[in-house]
């Protein structure tokens, strides 16, 4: 009887223990578990942390190069509009200074941005000036717009390659931001736009200051020559587009360009005001 009950203590301490040994094994299964699930829950954290830093970056890049686009096309833009010529001559009395009539200046202007745009072969071109019937351009104005030409296909070229980087950064921006494309597209914009808008108070600054010692500074970056240096006396290209023209077309370039990226820049800021700043959009 006394080993009958023996027995029967050792069998319940044996499954006690055996009782035991399982609970400690679940539990550690399910520590482990835990361990996995928060793991792969850090994994996907990061991995979306990741994506949303990528899709920030894109966009910025995407907006950098809309606002060097805006820029060029802003240049191109004012630097053909040929009612901004009329009314620059008829400001700065270009017709009598030159000593030929407006029709005519009109139409030598013309025949000058045809010649730049690939639209005319030379700037063989004559009118009568100062009652005699002669050239309008000389030898060293001719070899200058040659330069002016290529500066303006290479404008061209740029923009051209702009738009495409532009869609391309544009892509890669929907491809990593999911339901935050709305929101990196503003948010890099902003970005894009704090930089852009540095540089831009600068060149506003030196415009302002010394408007001259920035023309100059200009030519030199972008002219490998002294053709560019016209006599006002004798050149009627000068005489034509005189410093003061140029003048105003930078502060016209610059007007346009900067009420383009206001906008785009208050579009941007109202968009993220709505969305929120962690909120995603459908």
């Amino acid at each position: 009887m006394a080993k009958k009950k023996t027995s029967k203590k050792k069998k319940t301490a044996r499954n006690f223990s055996d009782d035991k040994r399982i609970t400690k094994e679940a539990t550690r299964a399910g520590e482990l578990q835990t361990n996995d699930e928060s793991g792969a829950a850090s994994a996907t954290s990061l991995l979306s942390r990741i994506r949303s830093l990528a899709g920030v970056f894109f966009a910025t890049l995407c907006s950098l190069v809309l606002i060097v686009v805006l820029l060029l096309t802003s240049i191109e833009y004012n630097s053909f509009k040929t009612t901004f010529y009329q009314k620059e001559y008829t400001k700065l009395n270009s017709a009598e200074t030159i000593g030929i009539s407006q029709e005519e200046l009109m139409q030598t202007t013309e025949g000058l941005l045809a010649y730049i745009k690939g639209k005319r072969a030379d700037l063989d071109m004559e009118a009568t000036i100062k009652g005699e019937n002669r050239p309008v351009f000389n030898e060293r104005e001719k070899a200058h717009m040659v330069d002016v030409r290529t500066l303006y296909f290479v404008e061209r070229r740029l923009r051209a390659l702009g738009i495409v980087l532009f869609l391309l950064f544009m892509m890669f921006t929907l491809k990593t931001s999911d339901k935050q494309f709305v929101r990196n597209l503003a948010k890099g914009y902003l970005i894009a736009g704090s930089v852009c808008l540095v540089l831009f108070l600068f060149l506003i600054t030196m415009i302002l200051k010394d408007f001259s010692g920035f023309w100059v500074q200009f030519h030199h970056l972008f002219f490998n020559n002294d053709l560019w240096l016209l006599n006002p006396e004798t050149d009627i290209l000068i005489q034509m587009l005189p410093q003061q023209f140029f003048y105003d077309l930078v502060v016209r370039i610059l007007g346009m360009f900067a009420v383009e990226t206001i906008i785009l820049a208050i579009m941007s800021g109202v968009g993220l005001k709505k969305l929120g700043s962690g909120k995603t959009t459908k």
